[in-house]
């Protein structure tokens, strides 16, 4: 191996100034470039960064304002909810009352119309059997009656009967 190749394997290497000169300068400018063409959107990115992060923040406090606002509210329903259960069960009793009220005078309303209607129904029923014993005693003296007319009329007073009745039927016609 020849010297300058042992010195290279075995050294590290110092780069010299105008090796690390350029590629500085290089860097700089490119930097100063970025920064003078990028500022503005750079800027923009920052400012909308920024107020999305501030209206993120808002938004988290509103929510925060509003859990708590919540949270009161369910405390206090959890603190009146006995009231609550009293005041609803008050109200189906009054409801089951009112309920109960109707249906009596309901009952009763339909007690006295039925008792009208078989006050009816019976008064008709006595109308009815009174005319069938009137039609039945009627009947009865009608058949006794004849029979004791049939037993006590002779012959002389049935032909007396006959000639009768065509003398006046025939003053009649």
């Amino acid at each position: 191996m020849n010297e300058r190749a042992e010195h290279t394997a075995g050294a590290a290497h110092h780069p010299s100034i105008g090796e690390l000169f350029y590629p500085g300068v290089n860097f700089v400018l490119f930097v100063a470039l970025m920064g003078y063409f990028l500022r503005g959107p750079i800027r923009e990115f920052f400012r909308a960064r920024t107020a999305r992060l501030r209206e993120a923040l808002d938004t988290g406090a509103r929510a925060r304002r509003e859990a708590e606002a919540l949270r009161t509210q369910l405390a206090r329903d959890v603190e009146n909810l006995p009231a609550l259960r009293e005041r609803l069960r008050a109200d189906l009793r009054a409801t089951a009352e009112r309920e109960r009220q109707v249906l009596l005078e309901s009952g009763r309303g339909a007690a006295t119309r039925i008792r009208e209607d078989a006050r009816l129904v019976a008064e008709q029923e006595f109308m009815a059997a009174r005319e069938a014993l009137r039609a039945e005693v009627i009947e009865e003296a009608v058949r006794q009656a004849t029979a004791l007319v049939r037993g006590a009329i002779r012959t002389e007073d049935h032909e007396r009967f006959v000639h009768e009745f065509v003398a006046s039927a025939g003053a009649a016609s």
